[in-house]
């Protein structure tokens, strides 16, 4: 038998799937029981095919959604967040991944107001703060408060940010192993402490060219780090071999320091910036 329920449902998810960008790929799941509605790839603009038209490339970024839809209009409270009142069982099932999981809130009756929370880091911001000890409690549920600027279509830009922050994390504990490999390294060399020879340079060019492939970090961080930053990082390790080269400051020193280190207070630094915008990172 098919619900009004049912159709409520199916009404949601293909409000959900006609706001994302055509040029994401949205697959449905049928195992919905588990609470994952739609997985979501992220690709973005820069290609061209072989008739000269608008590409798109695979990014490796992904999320899912679980869908939660309504008959009537989604009222906000007198605080003005939307509100849900959602399971633990549910929650206890987000935080086991480390993929972004957002819960979205559609109205049927208003398909074109659709709201959005990144659970994960709702759960650590907000539910672990006010009450660390939710998930022992004898409730059931419990209710989560969606911010109103979390709402399609101008919210995608930072869901997309969001799916990409698994990669970016990845990326960035990377560089910062590489970078103070090659820093220590460099040092020792400065007095004397490390050998300097032809195969040492190489081993460290190729050090500095792996991180010049951590795409993600390069194109999305906020240290003026990019490709050309690591472009004359490799040309400095090339010239190491002499005692004037060895002498002389790492091209964007303070900066690339900066990034190898932004891992630490890296939240807080998001919600400060999210605060001055108005807004909030779940």
């Amino acid at each position: 038998m098919r619900t009004q329920t049912h159709i409520i449902d199916s009404r949601a998810v293909k409000a959900v799937i006609a706001q994302l960008p055509d040029h994401w790929v949205v697959r449905e799941l049928t195992e919905r029981d588990y609470g994952i509605d739609l997985m979501v790839e992220i690709f973005v603009p820069g290609l061209t095919d072989a008739n000269g038209k608008d590409a798109f490339a695979e990014t490796g970024a992904v999320f899912h959604i679980q869908i939660k839809g309504v008959d009537e209009q989604i009222q906000p409270v007198k605080a003005g967040t939307i509100n849900y009142c959602i399971g633990k069982k549910s929650l206890a099932y987000v935080e086991k991944f480390s993929i972004p999981f957002f819960l979205f809130r559609v109205s049927v009756a208003d398909p074109q107001k659709i709201y959005f929370l990144w659970i994960q880091r709702y759960i650590k911001d907000v539910m672990d703060r006010e009450d660390p000890m939710w998930r022992e409690e004898n409730e059931n549920s419990i209710t989560v408060c969606i911010h109103p600027e979390n709402e399609l279509p101008q919210g995608l830009k930072k869901i997309e940010d969001i799916a990409f922050r698994p990669k970016y994390l990845e990326e960035l504990l990377e560089f910062s192993q590489i970078y103070e490999d090659i820093g220590n390294r460099i040092n020792a060399m400065r007095i004397g402490q490390h050998a300097v020879n032809e195969g040492v340079i190489k081993d460290i060019k190729n050090r500095a060219y792996r991180a010049r492939r951590l795409n993600v970090l390069l194109t999305r961080n906020n240290c003026c780090i990019d490709r050309n930053s690591l472009d004359k990082l490799i040309q400095y390790i090339t010239e190491l071999n002499t005692a004037d080269g060895r002498n002389q400051p790492i091209p964007d020193e303070h900066n690339l320091e900066m990034l190898a280190n932004s891992m630490t207070g890296l939240d807080f630094v998001e919600n400060m910036v999210f605060e001055n915008e108005g807004s909030v990172a779940y």
